[in-house]
């Protein structure tokens, strides 16, 4: 079934086939209920709903299944991958407008049991995503204060990431600035955040912080197109590719994608001065 799965995955996240993937996707979850492998089930439904299915299922929904596979995989003894469901969890949740103040919570914890069960790498992508969350509700608390850490801030982890290579990573910490710009309107920062994205990692992936990043891209394109004018054949080139994602994917989900389509065509349209 994980081979399948694997299988699903280069044809969902990276060949971008989308119904094909889905389909496969089904059929997998079918042969574990068959064969009632009650130890594989929790963790196949946790790769399954953190890579491809928010595609064409709502994202709420995802989101539970999420909260849910945490307990469920502790259930089996498999503390690795139960910690995995919730840091997907908290990603998912700040990432499709869940409770800020539940997320801070959520997130801190986390941080903590991380560092219990010894899982630097993850405390580190954790502390990331804390850090928007708390730059969001207006906090001043440290999310890289944890027993064991040795980075004083996120831009010494960004800098060691650059630094090593792990452009990954650092793609993730780039998104979650990117976001987080938006929200208090600070574009001209979200834009030197984009230009320092490795766009070509991962290029195409489906991955939902890759989802999401295209439409804070485009929104950020269309606003620099307009403020930038000597660079704005480039942001509009930007811009436009977002609109092209978005509307193939809003065929697959209206529900997830057909709002923000609909918002960054607004946007090309008042680039172009078409009220």
């Amino acid at each position: 079934s994980f081979g399948l799965y694997a299988y699903c995955y280069c044809l969902g996240c990276m060949l971008q086939d989308i119904d094909e993937g889905y389909h496969w996707i089904k059929v997998t979850r079918l042969m574990l209920e068959r064969f009632n492998a009650t130890e594989l089930c929790p963790k196949l439904k946790l790769v399954q709903y953190s890579f491809l299915i928010y595609m064409k299922e709502p994202l709420q929904s995802a989101t539970n299944v999420l909260f849910h596979c945490r307990e469920d995989i502790m259930m089996v003894g498999d503390v690795e991958y139960a910690i995995l469901s919730a840091h997907f969890h908290c990603q998912f949740a700040v990432l499709t407008g869940a409770s800020l103040s539940n997320a801070e919570k959520e997130c801190d914890s986390l941080s903590m049991e991380m560092f219990r069960l010894k899982q630097t790498q993850s405390i580190l992508e954790n502390a990331s995503i804390h850090h928007m969350v708390l730059q969001l509700i207006g906090s001043d608390k440290d999310p890289f204060a944890i027993p064991g850490i040795t980075y004083k801030d996120e831009d010494e982890v960004l800098d060691h990431l650059e630094s090593s290579g792990n452009v990954v990573f650092a793609n993730s910490i780039y998104i979650h600035r990117v976001v987080t710009a938006c929200f208090f309107r600070r574009y001209e920062y979200a834009a030197d955040m984009i230009e320092k994205y490795h766009s070509e990692v991962g290029k195409g992936s489906l991955v939902l912080s890759a989802v999401m990043y295209a439409f804070y891209e485009g929104l950020v394109a269309f606003r620099m197109a307009r403020s930038r004018p000597n660079d704005e054949k480039k942001w509009l080139v930007k811009g436009e590719s977002a609109i092209q994602r978005y509307e193939t994917w809003t065929t697959h989900s209206e529900w997830n994608f057909e709002n923000k389509y609909l918002l960054l065509e607004a946007e090309s349209l008042f680039s172009q001065g078409n009220y």
